[in-house]
C-alpha cells in the first residue's frame, strides 16, 4: 500500500475548535468501572512523552486503513462535518493523551503540545465539506514527526513509534447534529508492516446513518428537578454504545455529548442500536449517575430523569 501524506491543516482561532467538550471518551469502553473519566487534562507529571516505550520496528510510524464516510449508496456524504482523532500513549489500560494534557489558564501541557491541532482535545481534527468525506483515501498516518503548528518547522515527537491507540470520532455539521449517528472506533493493535509503516486492521469506510436507517436508536424523556425544569447547560449527558460495522466488518460504536437545553425534555439524537452507557452529571453539585441500558433499538426509548432523587429516578443506576 503506497502512502500519500495526509494534508495537515493549521486550524487556528475559536472557529477551528471542536464545538463540544472533550473527554477521555474511550475509557468508558475499557475501564469496566461505573464512572466515566471526566477530570479533564491528563496529569502534568506525564508531560514528557519520551517516558513511554517506543517500538523502532514500526518504521515511519503507524497507519490505519480508514478512508472516511459514505452514504447508503457508497457515495461521498451530502453534509459537511469533521473527524477528530485522539492519540493515546502508554497503554489502553493506562492511557495518556498528550493533546488533552493542556491547562488553558497557564498554557502548560505536553512536551509536544504544538503538534496538536486542537489543544486540550484531538491530535488532529479534519473538517470536510459536503461531498468531500473520503478524507483519507490512502489511510490515516501517525508519524514520528509532525509540523510545529505554533513556531513552524518540525517536531520529532516519536508519536508513531509510541502510539498505544487511536480513537476516531465523527461530528456532523451543527444544524444536522441530532439527525446523524456520531460514529467512533478505537484502534490499539498495529501488526502489518509495509512500505515503511506499520498498519492496523483494515477499517475501510463507514456508512453514514440516520434514524431512518435500520440498526439505529434514540433515547429521551422528561428531565426535572423536583418538578421544575433544569436550567440550560445544567445537566451534562455522555452516551456511548451501540453496535455497528464498517465496510470491512470492523466494529464501530456511537457517542453523544450534550447539555440540557432549558426545556423539560432531553433527546440523545441518532445512535447505533445496542447496549448504551449513559452518564448524567448535575453540574450544579457535581453529582453523577451512570445508567447502563441493555440492547435498545428504534426511536421511542424513554428514560425520565429527576435530579432531586438520589438515583436521578432510575433504579439500578450507579451514582456518586
Amino acid at each position: 500500500m503506497s502512502r500519500t501524506a495526509p494534508k495537515r491543516h493549521r486550524h487556528r482561532g475559536p472557529a477551528a475548535r471542536p464545538r463540544r467538550r472533550r473527554i477521555l471518551a474511550f475509557l468508558v469502553l475499557v475501564t469496566g468501572s461505573g464512572f466515566l473519566a471526566l477530570s479533564g487534562p491528563s496529569p502534568a507529571w506525564a508531560a514528557d512523552t519520551t517516558q513511554y516505550a517506543a517500538d523502532p520496528s514500526r518504521g515511519n510510524g503507524v497507519a490505519v486503513p480508514f478512508e472516511g464516510l459514505v452514504d447508503r449508496d457508497g457515495n461521498p456524504v451530502s453534509i459537511s462535518g469533521a473527524i477528530g482523532v485522539d492519540l493515546v500513549l502508554g497503554s489502553t489500560q493506562e492511557p495518556y493523551l498528550p493533546c488533552q494534557n493542556f491547562n488553558q489558564a497557564t498554557g502548560a501541557g505536553d512536551t509536544y503540545l504544538n503538534a496538536c491541532q486542537e489543544r486540550g482535545s484531538y491530535a488532529t481534527y479534519t473538517r470536510f465539506a459536503a461531498g468531500r468525506s473520503l478524507l483519507f483515501p490512502h489511510g490515516y498516518f501517525m508519524g514520528d514527526s509532525q509540523p510545529d503548528l505554533v513556531r513552524g518547522g518540525t517536531l520529532n515527537t516519536g508519536w508513531g513509534s509510541r502510539t498505544a491507540g487511536l480513537s476516531f470520532e465523527f461530528y456532523p455539521q451543527v444544524d444536522r447534529d441530532k439527525e446523524f449517528v456520531h460514529s467512533r472506533f478505537y484502534i490499539d493493535a498495529f501488526g502489518h508492516r509495509a512500505n515503511g509503516w506499520t498498519y492496523s486492521a483494515w477499517v475501510g469506510r463507514i456508512t453514514l446513518a440516520t434514524l431512518n436507517d435500520p440498526g439505529t436508536a434514540r433515547i429521551g424523556g422528561r428531565i426535572t428537578d423536583g418538578g421544575s425544569t433544569p436550567a440550560r447547560d445544567r445537566v451534562r449527558f455522555l452516551i456511548f454504545g451501540g453496535d455497528a460495522r464498517s465496510s470491512s466488518d470492523y466494529p464501530i460504536s456511537s457517542f453523544a455529548v450534550f447539555t440540557s437545553t432549558g426545556e423539560p425534555t432531553w433527546d440523545s439524537g441518532a445512535m447505533y442500536a445496542g447496549p448504551q452507557r449513559i452518564a448524567v452529571t448535575d453540574t450544579a453539585n457535581g453529582r453523577q449517575c451512570v445508567i447502563d441500558l441493555k440492547g435498545i433499538s428504534g426511536r421511542d426509548n424513554v428514560l425520565d430523569l429527576d435530579l432531586s432523587r438520589p438515583d436521578f429516578g432510575r433504579a439500578g443506576s450507579v451514582c456518586r
